[in-house]
Formats: C-alpha cells, structure tokens, sequence
C-alpha cells in the first residue's frame, strides 16, 4: 500500500487548464468597446473560440446580443482585432526593448528578454494568440500572418547578424530562432506570478540556457 502511494505522487502533474489569471480584470477598461473586447478574450482563452457565443460574451458585459453588433461585426471580427492587437502590440514591445547601438548578442537578449517579460505581463492575449490563431480564415489570417512574419524576422536578423560576426553558431537563422520563441511561448501555459519563479528568475534561466547553446565557443 505504501509503495502504490508513492508511485502515484511520483506522477507528473497535468497543466492546468485553460483560465484567465485572476488579475486578468484588475485594470478597468478605458470604453465599452475594451471592455467588450477585454471580455472577450478572457472566454475565448478559457472555453476557446468556437465554444464560445455571442451571448457569453455579451452577458458577461451586461448587454443584450443586439446591442454587442454596435461594437463588432461578428464573432470571427471580434476574434481577429484580438489577435491582430495582440500581435502588434507584442511587435512594437519588442522593437522598444532593442537598442539599436547594440552588438547582435546584447539585441538579442534584449529581444529575448523583452519577449518574456511579454508573455508574463500579457498571459491572455498572448496564449489566445497561439491557441486560436488557425481559427482565423481567409483575408484576416494573411494580415497576421504579414504581422507575425515581421515579428518573427526581427529575430531572425538578430541571429543572422550574429552569425556574421561570428559570435553566434552556424545554422537555419530560422531553426534557431523558432527553437527559442518555442522555449520561450510556452511560459503561457505553465507561468504563474503567484506561484513558483517570477519573471525575473525565469529571464536569467533561460538566456543563460540560450546563449549556452548557441553562443560560438
């Protein structure tokens, strides 16, 4: 009997499932519009897109269904400013987080750095992103895509810089980098402030991992 009850701790935990963090609503929205929209991607993370309704959404706000059409057009219109600011929102993050008198390595952590504290600061929109992104059709699909694909370049520039002097290994520019936006994404799924690292720990950790590995000895 004993024996089985270790055997049963031993077992990994599940991740958790899907939720907003509890201080998903601590900031007021400035309109109706943010919060509709705020609301939104809080049942959207938590139930995902296609289980969720029109009518979710507007009796979360205290609306009628008719009056949420003031705001948006439709449901995949509301699913696709959400992701469109997400991604935009993260672009310019990052941008800001970059000097632009730097040496490749020190830009890229910054980027890395910066990409963290992202994900940790912006659990919700950032996880909806990637848990919903392949619900999008069409025309809205290719302007994210034209987004991410600015996104993602920035990175890539950065690795292929520091190939060319030499202090980054050789290699797909693009395999290196999605090896690390990989690493680094899945914080949403697993990051807690209120429980275990914080942001700051988890920085140190994983650029000290990252340039271990693709810094040229």
């Amino acid at each position: 009997m004993p024996d089985k009850l270790r055997k049963r701790k031993a077992v990994p935990k599940l991740l958790r499932p899907r939720k907003a963090p509890r201080d998903a609503k601590k900031s007021k929205p400035g309109t109706r519009l943010e919060e509709v929209l705020q609301s939104a991607a809080n049942i959207f993370f938590a139930k995902g897109f296609h289980a969720t309704s029109i009518e979710d959404v507007a009796r979360d706000v205290g609306m009628l269904k008719g009056s949420l059409y003031y705001y948006i057009k439709s449901k995949d219109d509301l699913l696709f400013q959400l992701l469109l600011a997400g991604i935009e929102d993260g672009d310019a993050f990052i941008a800001q987080q970059i000097d632009p008198e730097g040496e490749a390595v020190a830009q890229l952590e910054g980027a890395i750095r910066a990409q963290i504290d992202y994900i940790s600061q912006n659990r919700v929109p950032f996880g909806l992103f990637l848990q919903e992104f392949d619900s999008l059709s069409g025309k809205r699909q290719h302007k994210v895509i034209s987004v991410m694909s600015r996104y993602n370049k920035r990175f890539v520039e950065l690795v292929r810089k520091g190939q060319e002097q030499g202090k980054i290994i050789q290699g797909d520019p693009w395999i290196i980098v999605n090896g690390i936006l990989g690493m680094c994404n899945w914080l949403y799924r697993w990051y807690d402030p209120e429980q275990g690292a914080n942001s700051e720990q988890i920085k140190t950790v994983f650029v000290r991992m990252i340039f271990e590995g693709i810094r040229k000895k």
